[in-house]
């Protein structure tokens, strides 16, 4: 056996072990850091006819069921990026949106249009709600959520 060969057979080997190396390891990734009080969820969001989330979501529920919704690529202050001191500072990566009932009864809420805005497009937004199910609808949006 020449020394050439038995080189090549090393390297073979540690080849065999690298190709292999992948399916003994698990990739499985931790779901990503929420803030207190987030969990993770199945969301529908359909404003004017955009589907804005549909599917994996962070959401939190608030007294009296009010709840936020994030979509799955959202970053949160103080987690993915330094505390915020002021509203500017703050980043937002994904559609997001808030939906309460108001003094009255009726449910309505509102969210962002463009993935980049921490506020909402019109504080009347969604108009007026009513509940189908798991979701809550109105004229011109569908926001349901799924706790899973």
């Amino acid at each position: 056996m020449t020394m050439w060969s038995s080189g090549l057979g090393a390297m073979l080997g540690l080849l065999a072990t690298v190709i292999a190396l992948p399916s003994a390891v698990s990739f499985a990734q931790p779901q990503r850091r929420l803030p207190a009080g987030h969990h993770w969820g199945r969301c529908l969001l359909v404003v004017r006819g955009q589907t804005r989330i549909s599917g994996p979501c962070a959401y939190r529920i608030g007294r009296g069921g009010d709840f936020h919704i994030d979509g799955p690529r959202q970053i949160y202050d103080g987690i993915d990026y330094p505390t915020a001191e002021i509203m500017a500072q703050r980043r937002s990566t994904d559609y997001w949106a808030e939906v309460f009932r108001e003094d009255d009864g009726i449910w309505t809420g509102y969210g962002n249009e463009d993935i980049r805005a921490v506020h909402a497009e019109r504080p009347d937004d969604f108009g007026q709600l009513h509940r189908v199910g798991a979701c809550l609808v109105g004229a011109d949006v569908r926001v349901c959520l799924w706790r899973d």
